[in-house]
C-alpha cells in the first residue's frame, strides 16, 4: 500500500472507526482481527523479548482493540480493562495514602462505590463537585490534590463541562485531567485533543453497543503516563478476554452510524417529554434549557443518547414499567434496545439514601438510555406508558 502523502485526502472521521491504524493481521491481511486465545507465546530466543510472551501481559487481539481505541482518542496507548471499573481502579491506583482528588458529584455509582469502600481504607481522599462550574472545581482543590475526574456526560443528571477551559486550569495547578466520556463516546467528542491527559470508557456501553460484553479502555495522551498505567494492568491483571477485545473492536466500527440514529431518537424524546404534564423536568444536553447546551454545542459532534426525567408522581412508576412494550427495564445503558433504568435501584443502588438525597437522586428519578428502535416507536412506548400510568 502506497504510503499516504500530506497530500492525500485524509478519511472523514466516521471512515476511521472502521479501518484500524495498522493492518491487525499480517499474516492474512484478514479484514478483522481473529481471536488469539493463547496464554503462551513461543519465543524462539529466551533473550529476546518479542512482541508478546504471556496472554496477561500482552495479546495480539486486544492489542488491535487498543491500537484502534488509541488512534480514534488522538492518545499514545489503549489499555484494556476487564470492565469500566477496573479501568478506573487502575487510574485510582496511580495514587498512593495522602492524595487527594476532585471528582464529578453527579457520576455512577460504581465511582462512588470504589472510592468509598476500597480507596479511602488506603488514605486516598476525594472531594465531589459539580465540575460543569469551574469555581466549584477551584474551591474543592487542596494541597494534596493530585487530579480531577470529570465524568461527561454525568450520570445521571447529564452535567457538561467545558474540558478546554478545566484543562486549561488543572494543568496550570500541576493536576491530572482524566475523563470518564463512556456517555459521550469519541464519536462525540475526544478530550485527549481538548487538553486532557488520560480518557477512560466502561466499553460494556455504546463501544460494543449490544450489551453482550464486559470491558473498559483507557487512552492516555503521553507515553509517561501509558507505562504507569501498563505497569498497573500487568500487574493487577484485570486484563479484557481476547474474545470481549474481538466483539469489542467489532462494534466500534458502528458507534457512529449508531449514536447518529440513536441520539436523533433522543432529541426528539426528550423534546416529546418535555410538553408532558405528567413529566416534572427533562435532562438532556440536546434542549436549549438544558444548563450545558452552549458548551455542548461548543465542544461536542452531538448529544448522545441518554435522556433522564423526574415524574411529577413517583407513584406512577410501577404501572409505566408494566406498560412498557419494547423498552427493557434495567441497569445497562448503550445497547441496540432501549433501556429504562431507575437510578434509585439500578445505577446508584451502591449509594446510601442520604447519598441519594444529597445528589437529587429520587424515586421520580428515570433514565432513558435510548436503543435503535424506530423513533416512533420509541415514542409510542415510553410516552404512551407514561400517558398510561399517569391517568
Amino acid at each position: 500500500m502506497p504510503e499516504q502523502s500530506d497530500q492525500t485526502p485524509r478519511p472523514d472521521p466516521d471512515t476511521r472507526f472502521i479501518h484500524s491504524p495498522a493492518d491487525p493481521d499480517a499474516a492474512y491481511h484478514a479484514v478483522m482481527p481473529p481471536v488469539y486465545r493463547a496464554t503462551t507465546f513461543h519465543q524462539p530466543d529466551p533473550w529476546e523479548s518479542g512482541a508478546y510472551d504471556y496472554g496477561r501481559s500482552g495479546n495480539p487481539t486486544r492489542h488491535a482493540f487498543e491500537e484502534a481505541m488509541a488512534s480514534l482518542e488522538g492518545g499514545q496507548r489503549g489499555l484494556a480493562f476487564a470492565s469500566g471499573n477496573a479501568a478506573l481502579t487502575a487510574f485510582f491506583l496511580l495514587f498512593g495514602a495522602g492524595d487527594h482528588l476532585v471528582v464529578t458529584e453527579d457520576c455512577q455509582g460504581g465511582t462512588q462505590r470504589i472510592l468509598r469502600g476500597v480507596f479511602r481504607r488506603f488514605g486516598l481522599s476525594v472531594t465531589y463537585a459539580d465540575t460543569s462550574r469551574l469555581d466549584q472545581v477551584q474551591a474543592a482543590v487542596r494541597p494534596e490534590t493530585r487530579a480531577i475526574l470529570v465524568e461527561n456526560f454525568s450520570n445521571p443528571f447529564l452535567w457538561v463541562t467545558d474540558i478546554p477551559a478545566l484543562a486549561d486550569w488543572a494543568h496550570g495547578q500541576g493536576l491530572l485531567l482524566a475523563v470518564d466520556n463512556t456517555f459521550v463516546t469519541p464519536y462525540l467528542q475526544n478530550p485527549l485533543k481538548l487538553g486532557a491527559d488520560l480518557v477512560l470508557h466502561s466499553a460494556t456501553k455504546m463501544i460494543s453497543g449490544h450489551s453482550d460484553l464486559t470491558g473498559g479502555i483507557a487512552v492516555a495522551r503521553d507515553r509517561e503516563l501509558a507505562a504507569r498505567l501498563y505497569f498497573i494492568q500487568n500487574s493487577c491483571g484485570a486484563i479484557l478476554s481476547p474474545d470481549d477485545a474481538y466483539q469489542a473492536h467489532r462494534g466500534l466500527k458502528t458507534l457512529p452510524v449508531r449514536m447518529r440514529q440513536a441520539a436523533a431518537s433522543a432529541l426528539a424524546l426528550a423534546g416529546q417529554l418535555s410538553d408532558l404534564p405528567a413529566v416534572e423536568a427533562v435532562y438532556y444536553p440536546g434542549l436549549p434549557s438544558h444548563p450545558g447546551h452552549a458548551v455542548a454545542c461548543a465542544t461536542m459532534r452531538g448529544f448522545g443518547q441518554m435522556v433522564t426525567f423526574r415524574l411529577r408522581d413517583p407513584a406512577w412508576i410501577p404501572d409505566l414499567v408494566q406498560h412498557l412494550r419494547w423498552a427493557r427495564v434495567g441497569a445497562g445503558l448503550g445497547g441496540t434496545e432501549t433501556i429504562v433504568s431507575l437510578p434509585e435501584l439500578h445505577c446508584h443502588a451502591a449509594l446510601t439514601p442520604d447519598e441519594r438525597r444529597a445528589r437529587h437522586i429520587t424515586s421520580d428519578v428515570i433514565r432513558v438510555s435510548v436503543g435503535l428502535e424506530t423513533a416512533q416507536d420509541i415514542l409510542d412506548d415510553l410516552l404512551g406508558a407514561i400517558r398510561r400510568a399517569a391517568s
